[in-house]
């Protein structure tokens, strides 16, 4: 059985070579007055060069090209030069590198693992093999395919793993010294070492509108997809009010308090309440986070450490007043009014449990009509509840994609509607309504003969009103 031959760096080695070529070519470039300039001493080697200190008058052009050291350097094309992969702790991948040589000369080519310096993550060189160990390409177009293999072991830290293959030991002149080389034929291979969380959190975001002086509740379920149970502690997170540092919270974390298991049971689920009594007098947004706390390692790559569920609540205040429509009919027809409001795809009442004085609040519409004869009177024609059902379970609170936990059904948004009708005659009107606990609504005008009970949604002009 062929092995594959692993090749490690040797850095350290041509640090020395590196920084006698560059002090060869700031020579010949600048020309340096050795009587008068100060020097320092290059590591390694028995070369000076100037110091930073040196005045710009000791440096001198180079008058004769002639003078400039010949530079060796051979330039591949290195195909592909960047690389990036995700792999689980146990996982391995292969990558084919095409090395191509454009030079009129034969090049060597052998590879070295280089390890990016400041990495969080250290790469280890038992991890990656290179085949063949080295080669030589011919000039003008010889090429050689090398087989990168790359295995993760079981024990591998998560995270994200940086380093560079460089194929050969030509490097880019630098005008003044660095402490690592800068390779030119490399391919540059990144690999996140992941693993999928082993808690769900559902739902990852909690929004809502609430009113000052009231309570609400919200559930947060965990489901443990793992063998064994996983610790939790869920607790209020530091974060910044993102987008809003202009204007002031609506209320501090302390009005929020949570409720959780000391644990998530293997193959079983938890549930965390949170619960927000908004203090009266409460005005304006709250952007906050809960940090569930859960001792699942891979949750650092998918979310904060410990799992977090986004808290927005916008206070809002009942209207006292009406909207007011101004329109004209020049017939007397009958007129037709519709009000309808749309529930569940917003903010209000999202993921909120029912029950409680933050959960009773059902919508209602108070309709005027005003004409050329005074106050009109309006006859309720029909009433209309309507929504969307989901077998599948999938559910509005849960992350993308995600399914609700133990659910059959799932109702996605709900609807309401109040439809009236009034004697019409020619002249100015005003329609006045007053919403009580919708966040939105639209409303439909009809002048004409139209069917009483009749969807007169259909076909109309509708104007969608934000309050």
């Amino acid at each position: 059985m062929n092995r594959m031959s692993t090749k490690t760096s040797t850095v350290p080695e041509r640090t020395a070579i590196f920084a006698l070529m560059l002090t060869l070519v700031c020579a010949a470039i600048f020309g340096v007055a050795t009587a008068a300039a100060e020097v320092f001493a290059v590591a390694g080697t028995d070369t000076t060069s100037p110091t930073p200190e040196s005045t710009p008058e000791r440096w001198v052009m180079a008058e004769d090209p002639s003078e400039l050291p010949e530079l060796n350097i051979a330039m591949l094309r290195i195909n592909p030069s960047w690389y990036d992969v995700e792999l689980m702790p146990g996982d391995s991948d292969e990558i084919t590198v095409t090395v191509a040589n454009p030079n009129n000369e034969t090049v060597l080519v052998d590879p070295v693992i280089i390890k990016e310096p400041y990495s969080e993550y250290i790469f280890d060189e038992d991890w990656i093999t290179i085949m063949p160990a080295s080669a030589e390409l011919g000039p003008d177009g010889g090429e050689e395919e090398f087989t990168i293999a790359v295995a993760i072991p079981d024990d591998a830290d998560l995270g994200d793993y940086s380093i560079r293959i460089a194929f050969t030991d030509d490097v880019r002149p630098e005008p003044y010294p660095t402490p690592y080389p800068s390779y030119v034929n490399t391919l540059n291979l990144d690999v996140e070492v992941w693993k999928p969380p082993v808690v769900r959190i559902l739902p990852s975001r909690i929004r809502d509108h609430v009113e000052s002086g009231k309570e609400y509740d919200y559930a947060v379920t965990l489901e443990n997809t793992g063998d064994e149970d996983i610790a939790i502690d869920p607790e209020m997170a530091n974060v910044a009010r993102y987008g809003w540092h202009d204007t002031p919270s609506a209320f501090e974390d302390d009005a929020i308090t949570i409720d959780a298991p000391a644990s998530v049971p293997a193959n079983g689920t938890a549930t965390v309440s949170i619960h927000l009594e908004v203090p009266a007098g409460s005005k304006g947004r709250y952007n906050g986070e809960v940090n569930m706390g859960i001792d699942d390692p891979s949750m650092d790559i998918w979310d904060e450490g410990g799992g977090t569920v986004r808290l927005r609540f916008e206070v809002w205040e009942q209207p006292t007043e009406p909207f007011i429509k101004a329109f004209a009919t020049e017939t007397s027809s009958p007129i037709s009014i519709e009000v309808d409001s749309t529930q569940g795809r917003k903010w209000f009442g999202t993921c909120r449990i029912d029950g409680g004085d933050g959960g009773d609040c059902k919508p209602y519409f108070d309709p005027t009509l005003e004409g050329p004869n005074g106050i009109a009177t309006l006859v309720p024609t029909r009433i209309t509840y309507y929504g969307s059902v989901s077998l599948s379970g999938g559910s509005g609170c849960a992350p993308p994609g995600e399914m609700a936990i133990d659910e059959v059904y799932y109702e996605g948004y709900t609807g309401y509607t109040e439809e009236y009708t009034a004697y019409g005659a020619i002249g100015n009107w005003e329609l006045g309504i007053l919403p009580h606990c919708v966040e939105d609504f639209e409303y439909t005008i009809v002048t004409g003969d139209a069917d009483t009970g009749s969807d007169t949604r259909s076909g109309m002009a509708r104007h969608l009103i934000i309050k």
